[in-house]
């Protein structure tokens, strides 16, 4: 928790005995509380000598100075001398901190003239009827940022609570932010959350509430992901963080893609994801910001281990289609352990995604989804506890494929049903992906696709026309075909259509693609070229 100090824990010039307590019994319960003030540190040691030390960390100047166990730390350069001189020859008074000049806001307008005239890279910041000139970009957001990597903790695991303009920017910075009863109007329309109490009651009544006591998981709506888009052109959005959310839908509906896509997002906004993956469906998640891929092989890596990698921005694909089922099963509950271990002492990973989630078993006794910040996907729900299907604040569940053959043009929109809570289920189009989604990389190595689904080749020498189930099937006939007939469906877009359409590479079916209009450019050429010279010579011989 990041909270300001003069209009939010002060009431009448001081902090009341019961707010420290507050704040004393919530560390114990493993909170990290930071005081962030535009006070200079001098100045909030001579009027409060003791409060420093009740906070784990103090970000001093509005998110100039650190203070962490007694080291002082300068987060910016000083403001150029030259604005004292400036400002004393205009009679403006000033207090000077160890970055920042402090005012009072009746003096913005000649501050603000001071600065121009100096040509100085700096900014006015207002506090209510305080005023602060600071180095350009400096805020108590960009404090808070920086003492979160120090103390490696995530964003997205902070909450601040302020009343004043400078506030804000702790708000835009923090997975939530809270406005006390009387901050400013402001500060508590861009809250996520208004407190009924002012000042230190209200900060109070946050640390007893139900969102520390996490008897309440809640995401605030401007930070859910967008994932599609209703038919009424809305966004279909699901959370951020804390969610418990189930996909479903049969085999060969879209689940590890929309998976991905939710991953890819949460990943994207900075949240900490682990993907286990048992089929091998999303190592080209690699391809994003710091995400790391372990494709586990004997001897097994300790869970525990690979998870020490990480840090607050960062995320894992765990690829085990290498492993046979028993021990996908028995990596999976380990990982599943040391995953809520280490986030339980370091607050990530945000999300744990379990595709094919069945294979976790209906452990009734383990309801590892309780906390939040999960997905399980399966084309087997019923597979599940009872009471974890019953639990799931989202499902998301895909229509089943229809058989029919896929469009020549351009495969048909990705489609989805969503219902959030009690609300009933919407339909929405999937929105596309930024990495590509090859379904089951290494299933379709071996396991045989559904007839309607195979790839049906022609022949042209009599022999019974190969049909391909399997990329190794699909690799030999390919090998060994008559050349007439790879030029028939060279030409007709068949390969690329395939691998696009139900393989679902498409970085495979744009190369092949790229060859299949390679070949149609070249014979086109070819025969302009035959038609030129069969011309000519005709002429040669006959005509002229």
């Amino acid at each position: 928790m990041a909270v300001d100090l003069d209009g939010t824990l002060l009431s009448r010039g001081r902090v009341a005995a019961a707010v420290i307590d507050a704040i004393k019994q919530v560390q114990q319960d493993g909170l990290r509380a930071v005081l962030v003030t535009g006070r200079i540190g001098a100045e909030l040691e001579a009027e409060f000598p003791d409060l420093a030390g009740v906070f784990d960390a103090v970000i001093l100047e509005n998110g100039a100075m650190c203070v962490v166990e007694g080291d002082r730390t300068a987060l910016a350069p000083p403001v150029d001398t030259t604005l004292d001189d400036a400002l004393a020859a205009r009679g403006i008074p000033y207090r000077r901190g160890e970055v920042l000049l402090a005012s009072d806001s009746e003096h913005a307008v000649a501050i603000a003239e001071a600065i121009a005239e100096l040509g100085l890279d700096c900014q006015i910041v207002h506090n209510r009827a305080a005023l602060m000139v600071l180095p350009a970009g400096v805020t108590k957001g960009t404090g808070l940022e920086a003492l979160l990597a120090t103390m490696k903790l995530s964003p997205h695991n902070a909450l601040a609570v302020g009343d004043a303009e400078n506030d804000l920017a702790l708000f835009a910075v923090a997975e939530i932010g809270v406005a006390v009863a009387n901050a400013i109007p402001s500060v508590q329309r861009h809250a996520d959350l208004v407190l009924e109490k002012s000042n230190g009651a209200g900060v109070v009544e946050l640390l007893t509430g139900p969102i520390l006591s996490l008897t309440r998981r809640w995401c605030p709506p401007r930070r859910w992901i967008g994932i599609g888009a209703f038919d009424d052109g809305t966004p279909a959005q699901v959370p951020g963080s804390q969610a418990r959310i189930m996909v479903t839908g049969p085999a060969g509906s879209g689940k590890s893609y929309l998976v991905g896509l939710m991953a890819e997002r949460w990943i994207e906004a900075g949240y900490s994801v682990i993907v286990l993956d048992p089929e091998g469906d999303h190592l080209e998640l690699q391809h994003l910001n710091q995400v790391q891929t372990v494709v586990v092989r004997d001897p097994l890596p300790e869970p525990a281990e690979m998870l020490e990698t990480l840090h607050p921005r960062a995320s894992l694909v765990v690829d085990l289609s290498a492993l046979d089922k028993a021990q996908k099963i028995d990596y999976l509950q380990r990982m599943r352990l040391a995953a809520e271990v280490h986030r339980e002492i370091s607050g990530f990973p945000h999300w744990v995604v379990y595709d094919e989630a069945h294979l976790l078993g209906p452990d009734e006794q383990a309801p590892w989804t309780r906390r939040g910040g999960y997905v399980l996907s399966s084309f087997t729900p019923a597979a599940f506890p009872a009471s974890e299907i019953y639990s799931a604040e989202v499902v998301l569940e895909l229509p089943s494929p229809d058989g029919s053959e896929p469009p020549l043009i351009s495969p048909p929109a990705r489609r989805a049903t969503v219902r959030v809570g009690s609300d009933p289920a919407r339909p929405f189009i999937i929105a596309d992906r930024r990495t590509a989604h090859v379904r089951h990389r290494h299933k379709y190595a071996d396991v045989s696709l559904p007839k309607h689904r195979r790839f049906y080749f022609r022949t042209t020498d009599g022999h019974p026309a190969p049909v391909a189930g399997t990329m190794h099937e699909f690799h030999t006939a390919i090998s060994h075909l008559d050349p007439q007939a790879l030029e028939y469906h060279l030409q007709r877009g068949d390969l690329s259509r395939w691998l696009r359409d139900i393989i679902a590479d498409k970085n495979l079916a744009d190369q092949v693609a790229a060859w299949e209009d390679e070949l149609q450019a070249h014979r086109a050429a070819d025969l302009e070229r035959i038609r030129r010279e069969l011309g000519k010579a005709i002429d040669d011989r006959y005509l002229s």
